[in-house]
């Protein structure tokens, strides 16, 4: 997926403790003010809960968007975070 973000992250196929290491490599090391879009797909909509979750309780997101309130492709699919 082509986009205008600074990272993007595919969590598709793993597991949540898989997906939150795979994020949290990017997190941990990139610089304030980098954008990810986080494509963690829609499925039974649990790795999205759970990964969203995750996102507001990380005091190195500054900010995040749901792909669905920015009418994003993916929609539900994504998420946007700002370091």
């Amino acid at each position: 997926m082509k986009t205008n973000y600074d990272i993007e992250v595919d969590l598709h196929g793993m597991t949540y403790d898989e997906a939150v290491r795979k994020l949290e490599s990017v997190i941990y090391f990139e610089p304030t003010g980098r954008s990810i879009l986080i494509i963690h797909g829609v499925g039974g909509g649990v790795l999205r809960n759970k990964i969203r979750e995750y996102i507001r309780n990380n005091s190195f997101i500054n900010d995040y968007y749901y792909g669905e309130e920015l009418n994003l492709p993916g929609g539900f699919g994504v998420t946007v975070v700002y370091l």
